[in-house]
């Protein structure tokens, strides 16, 4: 069985950051991890937040290098219609009280049907659906995939 993980904007950025020595070293670990394990997917809106968020973070970086980091992500962007993905983003506001860009995130994740969705912007452990919310800087990924099997 293939556990598809929805990558979250913020994991991606620390990617790159070599600021965070830390995360970044967790954030390469829990995406090989994926690689190993499962499916990475992203969505449109988590590849165009990246892009800004790169760009202004990241002035010295050529452009060229983040559209190339895009292009390879692109065979793992999966996309749902805006209305069922508003819908689905609409029920997890009322249920869960998230922040708008977090229910859009959620429900990505739910649509693409992600059994983990990596992020340090949602409380970890967090139940959506069938979906997990995984802080990869406070539980090892390895230990999630690990009860996964288990189950």
């Amino acid at each position: 069985m293939t556990v598809r993980c929805f990558v979250d904007t913020n994991v991606l950025i620390y990617l790159h950051d070599r600021s965070a020595a830390r995360k970044r070293a967790l954030t390469r670990h829990s995406l090989r991890s994926i690689r190993r394990h499962g499916e990475l997917v992203v969505s449109p809106q988590v590849m165009t937040e990246f892009y800004g968020l790169a760009a202004a973070r990241f002035p010295l970086a050529p452009r060229d290098d983040i559209r190339d980091f895009l292009r390879d992500l692109l065979p793992a962007c999966r996309t749902e219609g805006a209305g069922e993905l508003m819908g689905t983003a609409w029920r997890i506001e009322d249920r869960f009280r998230f922040d708008w860009w977090n229910c859009l995130l959620v429900a990505a994740a739910v649509a693409a049907e992600c059994r983990l969705l990596v992020t340090e912007a949602i409380d970890d452990g967090t139940e959506v659906e069938r979906t997990t919310i995984v802080n990869p800087f406070t539980t090892d990924i390895e230990t999630v995939f690990a009860a996964l099997k288990d189950r």
